[in-house]
């Protein structure tokens, strides 16, 4: 028979076993819990980012702007944690920039415009559509109406960038637009000789809408457009009217459509 020591022994040695066990499954049950909430929370956060985006680009596309930047402004803490190349985070910034210069309101957005061209120029890469757009919104800061060297580098500037790159790229309805933003810039600062040449260079790329489309739908509605109509409230200059001068002058010159015009007229 085997002593009470013995027995003993392996008694304790038994329960130690099992409550080594016991708390390696404990732990195994806890890490597995832990990763399984860590996986969820950050699926969450993913697909709330995502229905975000989603809802905002949506918002500006059927011409709700302040309610898209509304609706960014409620993921900017989930956003100012990912990587600067995390394509939800360039998808924000994007259609960030994109509300602020869709909206009507562009100009009580100074702080978003600090922010967007802070964010552009230290951790996003731009393109010519996002020169375009940081120039266009920048037109709406206190500095580009009392200080030249602002307008020249990050107006003007940035709209012959915008150029550059959309002829590197062959994007001629790139061209166009950027053409047409340089066109409102020059008004702006009272330059008319430089909007015309640069009107007429977004005729070039875009003839059709220059010399038919705009001519039947009338200069006066085409100078209304809010995007040209809110420069007003920031330009010395009337942009409205210079730019409604710019369309007569280009219609009053060789027209393609001329013939077509007159008989639509008629």
């Amino acid at each position: 028979m085997p002593d009470k020591s013995s027995v003993r022994t392996g008694i304790e040695f038994s329960a130690t076993a099992i409550a080594v066990i016991g708390a390696a499954w404990a732990g195994k049950a806890y890490f597995e819990n832990w990763m399984q909430d860590t996986i969820d929370k950050a699926v969450e956060n993913k697909v709330v980012i995502l229905e975000q985006l989603q809802l905002a680009d949506l918002l500006v596309y059927y011409g709700y702007p302040d309610e898209a930047i509304s609706e960014l402004k409620l993921i900017s803490d989930r956003i100012s944690g990912l990587e600067g190349g995390n394509k939800r985070k360039i998808a924000f910034y994007d259609n960030y920039l994109d509300a602020v210069a869709q909206s009507d309101n562009t100009l009580k957005y100074e702080p978003e415009i600090r922010l967007l061209k802070d964010v552009f120029s230290t951790e996003m890469q731009t393109d010519g559509w996002h020169d375009e757009y940081l120039a266009y919104v920048s037109m709406f800061l206190p500095e580009a109406r009392g200080d030249d060297a602002f307008f020249d580098a990050q107006v003007i500037g940035r709209l012959n960038l915008a150029v550059h790159q959309y002829e590197v790229e062959s994007d001629f309805e790139g061209l166009e637009s950027a053409f047409h933003t340089l066109a409102l810039a020059y008004l702006c600062r009272g330059d008319q000789a430089s909007a015309q040449a640069s009107i007429e260079r977004a005729a070039e790329m875009l003839p059709f809408d220059y010399y038919l489309i705009y001519p039947l739908m009338g200069i006066d509605t085409i100078s209304e457009d809010p995007e040209i109509e809110k420069l007003n409230a920031v330009c010395p200059q009337n942009v409205s009217r210079g730019y409604g001068e710019l369309l007569q002058e280009l219609g009053s010159g060789e027209n393609p459509f001329r013939d077509l015009i007159r008989e639509y007229s008629e």
